[in-house]
This record gives structure tokens, C-alpha cells and sequence, in this order.
């Protein structure tokens, strides 16, 4: 009988034992989660619940499970005080999402020269490149913003950097775009009017294919070759022909 009660003793330990080190390890879980409350505010801009949360002191680099920060959010929303504040506070600037994408990706996206200006000012990377080669200065040329372009290509921005796998260039992006203005300017900066190898649309041969004279005028008059072709051997004139 003492055997058994002796036994139950050490079982009903081993069982309290057990249930201390599940807790314990649920604890740790829970601890190691991140703190969202900054990025869950900042999404739903929540301008106050912002202030308040960093004047707790909240980490203000949690990310979402995407890898969406504060920050992020705040370029999304083009919320130039938030962002400021974010970056006072210690904000990562080149921290990016599972994609890629930087607030400064972002700022280009919604062409918001202010919030460019400002992330570059802090130190944004102008090179850092989405998990497709995308680069903040292909973005602003398609998304037609010159100051942007400028304020990028001032800050370092490879002019002739091109895709992973498609090889287009920021000059195709804004041809593509029709944005003469960007052409120029990207043009005057050094971009190159021949096609990458294995770029599958020259720059000359967006602008045959959107029927666009005056930025064709402007390949033309760079230098750009007339029988340049895509990777597929595709050339320039059926395109011209095709839209008159």
C-alpha cells in the first residue's frame, strides 16, 4: 500500500512537472511574438493610436508576417508625418517586405516626391531591388514623376539597371509609359538606348508599339539602332507598321 501511495506521489510530481514546462514553453512562445500593435495602427492610419504607442516606446521595426513594417504602411499612405516620425523613432528604412518592396518602392509606386525625398534623406538604399529586379527608379519612371527621377539618379541610382528576367531598363519602363519627359531626362543621365541581351523589348521598340513618334524621334536622335532586335529576333518595324 505504501508502494502505491509512494508511487502516485511520484507520478502526480512527474504530471505537475510536466504541465509546468508546457506552460512554460506556451510562455515563451507567446513572448517571442512580435509586437504589431505600431505596424496595426499605422495600416489602418490610426494617427493617434500611432503618437501614442511610440510614446510607449513600442518597436517600431515589428513586422507583419509579410514583412510589412510601420514604415511601410506609412509610404503606402504617403503619411509624410508619420514616416517622420517612424524615422525619429529609429525606423529601419530599407527594412522591405517579403517582396522586396522598401518604402521607397512605395513612395515611387504612388509617385509622392515629399516621402521620396524624405526616405532618401535617411539614408534609403535608391538600388534595393524587389525579388524581380524592380528598382525604385524603373517605378518613378513608369509612374512619370521627373523630380523623383532626379532625386533618385542624385542619390546614386543605377540608370541602366535592368530586371531579373526580362532585362528592361528604367528607359523601357518609361517609353512603355509614354513619359517623353522622363525618356530625356533618363537619357541625359546615360541610360542606354540598346536593348539588353535577352531583353525582350528594346526601348525603341516599346515606342513602335505604342505608335509614340516624338519618343521614337528621341531613341532615334540618342543613337538607337533602327534593326535592333528583342531576344526573339522580333524587330521594330511590325510594330510600326501594326499601329500606323
Amino acid at each position: 500500500m505504501a508502494t502505491r501511495t509512494s508511487m502516485r506521489v511520484r507520478i502526480d510530481r512527474l504530471a505537475a512537472l510536466s504541465l509546468l514546462l508546457v506552460l512554460a514553453a506556451a510562455a515563451s512562445v507567446t513572448a517571442a511574438e512580435p509586437d504589431l500593435r505600431l505596424v496595426d495602427a499605422m495600416a489602418e492610419r490610426n494617427s493617434a493610436l500611432l503618437r501614442t504607442l511610440l510614446d510607449e516606446g513600442v518597436d517600431v521595426n515589428s513586422a507583419r508576417a509579410d514583412g510589412a513594417t510601420a514604415l511601410l504602411w506609412a509610404a503606402h499612405w504617403d503619411d509624410v508625418d508619420a514616416a517622420e516620425r517612424l524615422l525619429r523613432a529609429g525606423a529601419g528604412v530599407n527594412a522591405a517586405d517579403d517582396h522586396g518592396v522598401t518604402p521607397l518602392a512605395r513612395a515611387c509606386e504612388n509617385a509622392g516626391t515629399e516621402m521620396v525625398r524624405l526616405l532618401l534623406g535617411a539614408g534609403a538604399d535608391p538600388n534595393a531591388a524587389q525579388v524581380n529586379g524592380l528598382t525604385p527608379l524603373m517605378t518613378a519612371a513608369r509612374t512619370g514623376s521627373a523630380d523623383i527621377v532626379r532625386a533618385l539618379l542624385a542619390s546614386g541610382a543605377e540608370v541602366d539597371a535592368a530586371t531579373a528576367v526580362t532585362r528592361e531598363t528604367a528607359l523601357t519602363w518609361a517609353v512603355a509609359a509614354r513619359r517623353v519627359e522622363t525618356v530625356r531626362l533618363l537619357i541625359d543621365s546615360g541610360a542606354s538606348v540598346h536593348p539588353n541581351p535577352g531583353q525582350a523589348f528594346s526601348p525603341l521598340m516599346a515606342a513602335a508599339r505604342n505608335g509614340d513618334i516624338e519618343t521614337a524621334t528621341v531613341l532615334l536622335a540618342a543613337g538607337a539602332r533602327v534593326n535592333d532586335t528583342a531576344a526573339d529576333g522580333t524587330h521594330p518595324l511590325p510594330y510600326a507598321i501594326v499601329v500606323g
